[in-house]
């Protein structure tokens, strides 16, 4: 009990100090941990380790109810090839690195498996603080999380019953999968029919979900592998669409107290690493951040998926997973590992779990873009009259760029995608690869002869710029929020809302007012 106080205390200490400056919550969080391990106030560090675990466990099951399969989508098949070809090529690399510093092959497999996997965590809680998660890029992300995840738990549960030989190993995978399928069981079938046919009230709702929590967790320890594996497939087992809405704002304000747990018994658990073990935390940080992108994007790219996607993607993916720490942990007990390398694999979680948010931003995304795209300068304006300028012809637009080419109405493309540019070129639209919120890309366009400028961007002030260079001309935005369209309505456009039926109602103005 001792050292609960004594982490909670830490965390609200690391939580006040970030609010009172404004900063991050996760690196104070992290300070006060190692604040702890510098006073050498707790003695056992079993106790510490035990503490991770129940925060990670309860952050795994929470951000698990996320994972439901049906939000990938159209984007299945490309998740898959990203996420298995990351994971292991990546993992190849960390295992080829650890082999070339003097590490024996075992310990470079868990060196491997630790930088295999990218944050479901981070990820997750950043594509639903940007509102991303069900956009085409988001969905990919989902998707490759999920692969990831599933793989790592496969090899976790195999990892934690090495030393008792082969045939325990594989009962152990075989009660993993066996975990699996009444996960699979649960989200088809039995949490709908308990969450929403019984017409639970949010008490007994919040019992059942606690409840399924604890079967996995005892199912889990029943077949002797990390809870953290049955807590994750708890979460996936809740995570059908609308049980995983039911009951999200009742565990809200319990992630983040496991968050604050989970943050602070890491930075307690972490030891001084000598100057070799350092200096592989910093090589590894480095090739989970600059290979990480690189890999996703010419993977996405090959998978189909549009420049920018595959960009915005790689930049998200571009840490190591909080399963790394149960592999390191696993390593340790098994005397496979020792403190030092489990400190190695700690820093690099932590630092590229800090960094990915400064990382994964539109700025860099855009930038990115720029170096990897063959970036098409605007040498020719357009000579058309009374045409429309449709700008981004991804999703919807693509469908109403469809539709005015089949009713022969003149139309020019702007895009910042150079495989979106490809793809409309070959419908037999002009296209203009360019920003268009810049006044020399849209004057290529022709639109001071434009019947009408449409806008598909997502982010409101790309559209606001695009208001200032119109012209005059009408301009209609395809929005997501009401907020959004009544303060793009007051500057002059012709706000349509709803991103599920833009697409329609588009063609219908088009029919009206054409």
């Amino acid at each position: 009990m001792s050292v609960m106080l004594i982490i909670l205390a830490a965390a609200a200490l690391g939580m006040g100090l970030a609010r009172w400056w404004n900063v991050p919550i996760a690196p104070l969080l992290i300070m006060s941990g190692i604040g702890i391990a510098t006073l050498d106030l707790v003695e056992d560090p079993q106790l510490l380790q035990d503490a991770l675990v129940l925060g990670l466990a309860f952050l795994v099951f929470t951000f698990g109810t996320e994972m439901n399969p049906s939000r990938v989508g159209k984007q299945g098949r490309a998740a898959i090839i990203v996420g298995i070809t990351q994971f292991f090529l990546l993992g190849l690399v960390g295992f080829g690195i650890a082999l070339l510093i003097g590490l024996d092959w075992l310990a470079s497999l868990y060196i491997a498996l630790a930088l295999a996997a990218s944050s479901t965590l981070v990820v997750i809680r950043l594509l639903k603080q940007r509102q991303q998660l069900f956009e085409p890029f988001g969905r990919l992300v989902v998707g490759v999380l999920l692969v990831q995840d599933l793989i790592i738990v496969l090899l976790i549960s195999a990892l934690s019953q090495a030393e008792q030989g082969l045939a325990v190993a594989l009962v152990s995978v075989n009660g993993t999968l066996g975990l699996m399928l009444l996960a699979y069981a649960g989200l088809k079938w039995v949490t709908p029919w308990l969450m929403i046919k019984l017409n639970l009230d949010e008490e007994e709702r919040l019992l059942v979900v606690l409840a399924i929590l604890f079967l996995f967790i005892g199912a889990s320890n029943l077949i002797n592998v990390p809870i953290v594996v049955g807590a994750f497939l708890a979460g996936v087992s809740l995570s059908v669409f609308p049980v995983s809405g039911i009951f999200r704002g009742q565990l809200a304000s319990l992630s983040d107290f496991f968050l604050a747990i989970f943050f602070v018994a890491l930075g307690a658990t972490l030891t001084l690493p000598g100057l070799s073990e350092l200096l592989l935390a910093l090589s590894l940080t480095a090739v989970v951040l600059l290979l990480t992108p690189i890999m996703v994007h010419l993977i996405a790219r090959k998978a189909g998926l549009t420049s920018r996607a595959a960009i915005e993607s790689g930049l998200l993916l571009a840490q190591t997973s909080e399963f790394s720490l149960i592999v390191g942990f696993i390593g340790v007990q098994q005397n496979h590992l020792d403190n030092g390398i489990l400190s190695v694999i700690a820093i690099v979680t932590v630092i590229t779990m800090i960094l990915t948010p400064f990382i994964a931003t539109d700025k860099l995304a855009v930038r990115l873009m720029h170096f990897w795209s063959d970036w098409r300068h605007i040498d020719t304006a357009v000579n058309l009259k009374n045409h429309v300028v449709l700008i981004g012809c991804g999703g919807h637009g693509l469908e109403l760029l469809k539709w005015l080419l089949s009713h022969n109405q003149p139309v020019v493309v702007i895009d910042d995608d150079s495989a979106v540019v490809e793809q409309v070129e070959q419908l037999g639209a002009p296209a203009i690869q360019g920003n268009a919120t810049y006044p020399e890309v849209l004057q290529a366009a022709g639109i001071q002869d434009a019947l009408v400028v449409v806008s598909t961007m997502r982010r409101l002030r790309n559209n606001e710029a695009l208001l200032k260079h119109t012209g005059g001309v009408q301009t209609i935005f395809s929005v997501f929020e009401p907020e959004q369209a009544e303060h793009l309505k007051e500057q002059g456009g012709i706000p349509i809302l709803e991103s599920y039926d833009a697409a329609d109602e588009l063609i219908e103005w088009f029919e009206q007012n054409c």
